[in-house]
């Protein structure tokens, strides 16, 4: 009988802990939306770590709060919800993408980031979009300046073929 109540009592503590959910999902928060287009070129190689810097994106942060009635005060963190790159006329092939980092600094200081999404390693097929994995990395250093940057690391498996006109897309949570 012990054995019986210690597996319900077992069963009960990881449903009530909610074990497959995302904390940050359920703080209360306000979504962050940056969607920003750049291009990878034809011919580039396996050889290199290739950085696509987007520089001087502007946060809005001031914007957001002001439209949620929040302080930064009040603001506990930043985080990464959702992030995709994809082809921006639904034309590119992704494949030849082996390891994706995003990562957001501030143009003063290029070598101070944190990665806010990732994707390690890439499917083989991933067709034209690429959902990345959101990072646990708090960002609101970075986000709740008046401009951020941006730096898309790519790891190649293939050299590039054609040039691809891709998009990120960024789903920032505020929380408070």
């Amino acid at each position: 009988m012990k054995f019986y109540l210690s597996i319900v009592a077992f069963t009960a503590i990881l449903f009530l802990s909610g074990s497959c959910t995302k904390v940050n999902d359920q703080a209360p928060g306000f979504d962050m939306l940056y969607q920003h287009e750049f291009y990878i070129p034809a011919g580039i190689g396996v050889f290199d770590v290739h950085h696509f810097q987007i520089e001087n994106i502007p946060t809005r942060y001031n914007e957001y709060l002001a439209q949620h009635g929040k302080t930064n005060e009040e603001i506990t963190g930043i985080l990464t919800s959702q992030a995709t790159v994809g082809g921006v006329f639904g034309d590119a092939d992704l494949a030849f993408i082996e390891q994706v980092s995003v990562r957001v600094y501030d143009k003063s200081d290029p070598s101070d980031w944190v990665e806010i999404a990732y994707r390690q390693p890439v499917p083989l097929d991933p067709g034209n979009s690429l959902p990345l994995i959101p990072s646990l990395a708090d960002a609101k250093r970075f986000l709740s300046d008046s401009r951020f940057s941006i730096d898309v690391v790519l790891w190649l498996r293939n050299t590039t073929q054609l040039e691809s006109q891709v998009r990120l897309d960024l789903q920032l949570k505020a929380t408070y």
